[in-house]
């Protein structure tokens, strides 16, 4: 069961839109008494929702019905402190168009885990290989929550979106990269959010020709590079005119 209290979120501004967003990552009971947590998460609030929960009879689906529930409020309560934020936030950083702020984050430094990604915005943090086929199958409290799986070095496990989009939901989604660079300080992540700030329609471009024989995601980084390059390339000699990238 997930808790409904952020462990890690991050506020910042999708560029299709120019609007402040806020990505949520939120714990699983498991992931909880991990040595990845760290210590001032444990609040009183925490601790009286995890004892609620535990002595607390309610199918999977009622409580996962809750938590989204839960989540939704809590959307709606932040939106204006969030817009405030963002309003504030400024770097000279290669990915400063995208005023990422790190608004509350309680999770050590380089953890090993599998997030599902539930929606736009929406994340579950677990154990490394706690979202396995079972986690998935239609009869667990996540049923058919979980749209896609990734891990701390960026491999896809699962995914049923089929989207191949920088700015829609899926496995290459500008805010799982965001949560990589702030859990994991991965390569790969800081490289997919600079080009997508700087050399986003290029990227794009190489994106929609990558077959995935590779795999899923941008940890198949060489590939999609090469992609790029040679969509790029003929663009070039069609004519066909690649704007900056914005």
């Amino acid at each position: 069961m997930p808790l409904p209290i952020p462990i890690l979120s991050i506020s910042y501004c999708r560029s299709t839109t120019n609007c402040n967003c806020v990505i949520h990552v939120y714990p699983t009971l498991q992931f909880l008494y991990s040595h990845h947590i760290a210590a001032e998460y444990i609040s009183h609030e925490v601790k009286e929702y995890v004892q609620a929960m535990i002595f607390r009879e309610a199918s999977h689906q009622d409580q996962m019905s809750e938590f989204l529930q839960s989540i939704t409020q809590q959307k709606q309560k932040h939106k204006q402190s969030l817009d405030n934020a963002n309003q504030d936030a400024s770097s000279n950083e290669p990915t400063a168009s995208l005023r990422i702020r790190v608004l509350l984050n309680h999770v050590r430094q380089n953890p090993l885990y599998t997030i599902g990604a539930i929606s736009t915005g929406v994340y579950v943090i677990g154990m490394k290989d706690q979202f396995n086929s079972y986690e998935l199958s239609s009869s667990s409290m996540f049923g058919e929550q979980i749209k896609y799986v990734f891990d701390e070095a960026g491999f896809i496990l699962y995914d049923q979106t089929a989207s191949k989009s920088l700015d829609e939901f899926g496995p290459y989604f500008i805010e799982q990269y965001i949560i990589m660079e702030y859990l994991s300080k991965h390569e790969v992540a800081q490289n997919v959010l600079e080009h997508y700030c700087n050399h986003k329609e290029t990227l794009q471009l190489g994106l929609q020709s990558y077959n995935e024989k590779q795999g899923k995601g941008f940890i198949c980084w060489r590939f999609l590079v090469n992609e790029t390059v040679k969509a790029a390339a003929v663009a070039k000699k069609e004519k066909v005119p690649i704007k900056s990238d914005q």
